[in-house]
């Protein structure tokens, strides 16, 4: 097991992860801390623990919605019937392609 060393909110905090996953334990922290300084900054130092949780509460509010916004993307793609997404993705690559014949006759050129 490995340890990383973060900081939130100014306090330094060992923390164990598995082999391989400290960069990542790193931007957690790192966008968890950013959290936190935003609600500090806009509340003051209400103390470490109020701070903690609604920081908490705004990652997992956040988790959510993203959550809600999957399934609905998740329910629309579904009510396509095969036969609208082939054409949808047959259109977009002769777009493509179309873009693709116009940057090398600027090329040529």
């Amino acid at each position: 097991m490995a340890q990383v060393d973060v900081t939130v909110n100014g306090r330094e905090y060992r923390i164990t992860c598995d082999d391989g996953q400290e960069s990542r334990l790193m931007r957690l922290a790192g966008h968890y801390d950013n959290r936190v300084r935003e609600i500090a900054d806009d509340l003051g130092q209400i103390g470490d623990a109020r701070l903690m949780l609604l920081a908490a509460l705004t990652v997992c509010d956040d988790w959510f919605e993203l959550k809600e916004r999957v399934a609905d993307l998740e329910k629309a793609s579904d009510a396509l019937d095969p036969e609208t997404t082939g054409a949808a993705g047959r259109a977009i690559e002769a777009a493509a392609s179309r873009v693709r014949e116009i940057a090398a006759s600027l090329d040529a050129t």
